[in-house]
């Protein structure tokens, strides 16, 4: 056999081999589970290393709408929709990312934690290494990128990369590396340390958050943030305000520029059910005109302020059924709103 044949015959080889292969089956297996935190980050490593074209990306928006995150799932699928190579599963993704932009959103959950999948991140960034020492530069930084969407705030895999980049000669990718990261990992554990190293690079931005009624916690990209001003990584960013005192968790998409300065607010109300005899109170949803939402069980409620500024349909149920009311509530910012009959 001649060298060049022996040379095509190992192309081959190599562009069959599946570097995701050793995550797919953890992948189904957490969705089996019900651990959809840590099927999202599997399903992440498998379309860092495949592309947003492939099959995967399918499987990763499906374990987002599994755990309820539907902005999440039609994200992915429009991503999708945009990369695969055949026309009708892209028709098929965005119809479905349409349905799930317009599914009713509920707002008194929690907020969804993503678990890493922190043993199978450390396996990727070792056959990576395997891979460099092959002098297969490009299928090892496949791995190195499928390591940080597994295990985010594990700092072995920005390092293996940033080496990987430095000896392919690509020094503006290693300083893009430190900007992923902390759009990443905003308040990861290096996240200050990186933000340090990009401080005279011009690229961060300021956020500052704003609320109608205090939120007990704030969420960027899924991570706890510190109260006060922001300084992040350009891009969008998901914002969540958490309020266990009044059943509230709302996101918000806000697009921070580089180098500059956005506010993002919180608008909402409280509702105060005071029906004597008791009821329960159903109303519309504030991001779905004639979807109707359960507000649960409480007292007090949070309640989002229509974007489009419509007044809201709201119906009570008296607990024996002796009585019912219909009335329509135009909601303000800030403003508390007792229910009576």
């Amino acid at each position: 056999m001649s060298v060049c044949l022996i040379t095509s015959v190992a192309s081959r080889a190599r562009a069959d081999e599946d570097l995701a292969a050793f995550l797919v089956a953890p992948a189904e297996a957490a969705v089996a589970k019900r651990q959809f935190g840590l099927a999202i980050s599997l399903w992440r490593g498998v379309v860092a290393i495949r592309g947003e074209g492939d099959d995967a990306s399918v499987a990763l928006a499906d374990a987002w709408a599994l755990a309820g995150e539907y902005d999440e799932a039609a994200d992915q699928l429009t991503r999708y929709a945009q990369a695969v190579k055949d026309d009708s599963k892209g028709q098929e993704a965005r119809q479905r990312a349409i349905d799930f932009g317009e599914r009713p959103h509920g707002f008194t959950a929690e907020p969804l934690r993503v678990v890493p999948a922190t043993v199978q991140a450390r396996e990727a960034v070792a056959r990576g290494a395997r891979l460099r020492k092959a002098g297969r530069n490009d299928d090892a930084v496949k791995l190195y990128r499928a390591a940080i969407e597994l295990a985010p705030d594990d700092l072995a895999p920005y390092r293996a990369l940033a080496e990987a980049y430095a000896a392919m000669g690509k020094a503006q990718e290693s300083r893009d590396l430190l900007v992923r990261y902390l759009r990443l990992r905003p308040f990861g554990k290096q996240a200050d340390a990186t933000r340090r190293q990009l401080a005279d690079s011009g690229v961060l931005a300021h956020l500052t958050v704003k609320s109608s009624f205090p939120c007990d916690e704030i969420w960027v990209n899924r991570q706890r943030a510190p109260r006060g001003e922001m300084v992040l990584a350009p891009g969008k960013v998901r914002l969540l305000c958490y309020s266990a005192r009044y059943h509230f968790a709302r996101y918000l998409d806000v697009d921070v520029p580089s180098a500059g300065r956005v506010t993002a607010q919180f608008r909402w109300a409280v509702l105060e059910n005071r029906l004597d005899p008791w009821g329960r109170v159903v109303i519309e949803n504030p991001d779905r005109a004639n979807a109707m939402y359960d507000v649960g069980l409480w007292d007090e409620v949070g309640v989002p302020v229509p974007e489009d500024g419509r007044a809201l349909k709201v119906m009570f149920r008296a607990g024996d059924d002796s009585r019912t009311k219909e009335q329509e509530l135009l909601l303000a910012p800030g403003k508390r709103y007792p229910l009576r009959w």
